[in-house]
């Protein structure tokens, strides 16, 4: 059995085009770096091209923007990709951006490797100890973990994907929510919401993962002479665009791998 990859996380306005062209170019990296992954393609707007289509092994697009999805984790979006890769009788798979890329060659196996040796239920990164603040944009981990952990009908009614993956990731693990966020509530027994990420999942920074965030570099990106061969082949300085957008303010502890992994 191959390995997956899940790409999805993005939609693409009428006026939005350029759009097309990073996910063209996110696509092949994907596929040149990933060459026997089993690639799922999910987004809704202006569809990809075919040359980017035929690059993956089955895409789901909704033609119109669902307005429901934006900003709060694209759960049915997520969902469908889970499903076409269910389907296809895939048991884990990575999902990522599908406007980044990660210079990583055969990245699932990356993965998996790293939640064997550690034991744990999945990947995570950009996560906080905070409000259940959980990373939504990239993970890695079994199918039906991960379909526990977008489960649309405890998602809403929610401002942000952050939380309402956390809340599931918290019921799929067996644990319970407080009405309040306490960063000392026992949610499974005398485990709290740290004691839970450290037991069920592993955890990687943006730049150890090499996560580049095409969305916000893409101007400076194009900038680069022979841009598209030079990102195709790394050759270029990718820590320079590593991704940073997720709640960093104080009062939310991010977590590093070090304040992560220091309770271990």
């Amino acid at each position: 059995m191959k390995n997956s990859i899940l790409l999805t996380h993005v939609f693409v306005e009428q006026n939005e085009s350029y759009k097309l062209d990073i996910i063209d170019l996110c696509v092949e990296h994907f596929r040149k770096h990933n060459p026997d992954d089993f690639i799922v393609i999910t987004g809704h707007g202006l569809s990809p091209r075919s040359d980017t289509l035929d690059r993956c092994d089955a895409h789901y697009w909704e033609p119109d923007i669902i307005r429901t999805e934006l900003n709060v984790g694209h759960p049915k979006l997520v969902n469908a990709g889970f499903d076409i890769l269910l389907s296809n009788g895939f048991e884990t798979t990575c999902k990522a951006r599908i406007d980044a890329i990660h210079p990583i060659l055969n990245i699932t196996k990356y993965c998996d490797d790293i939640i064997t040796e550690e034991k744990t239920k999945k990947l995570i990164t950009t996560t906080n100890n905070c409000d259940y603040h959980m990373g939504d944009l990239f993970t890695y981990g079994s199918i039906e973990f991960l379909k526990e952990c977008w489960r649309i009908d405890t998602w809403y009614p929610t401002n942000t994907g952050l939380i309402s993956l956390g809340k599931n990731f918290v019921r799929a693990v067996g644990g319970t929510i407080p009405d309040q966020w306490n960063p000392n509530a026992k949610l499974l027994g005398e485990k709290t919401w740290h004691d839970l990420l450290v037991e069920h999942t592993s955890y990687r920074s943006p730049e150890t993962l090499k996560w580049v965030d095409f969305r916000r570099h893409w101007s400076s990106i194009m900038g680069m002479p022979d841009y598209r061969e030079k990102v195709l082949n790394n050759d270029f300085d990718y820590s320079r665009y590593t991704w940073t957008d997720w709640p960093q303010e104080p009062d939310t502890h991010p977590y590093t791998e070090g304040s992560f992994y220091g309770s271990r």
